[in-house]
């Protein structure tokens, strides 16, 4: 996927762009916010800001898989 410099995405994103080259493109995709209290607990921070961190994980998530949509839809 040349429309994505790797070398600026964390290694998470890397990770949705691996499942992205691996086949067709799903329809829905489920994230399940588990571990944020955990998170805050292991790093000495207030839960709310565990979960706030995990909130801003999952709108970068959203942000690569709307690039992906646009980009799959202008090759189709």
């Amino acid at each position: 996927m040349s429309w994505i410099s790797e070398s600026s995405l964390t290694p998470f994103q890397k990770f949705c762009v691996n499942i992205i080259k691996c086949g067709p493109i799903p329809k829905h995709v489920a994230f399940i916010m588990d571990g944020n209290r955990r998170y805050a607990k292991k790093t000495n921070v207030e839960k709310a800001e565990g979960h706030s961190r995990g909130f801003k994980n999952c709108r970068n998530v959203d942000s690569l898989m709307e690039l992906a949509r646009k980009k799959v839809q202008k090759a189709v």
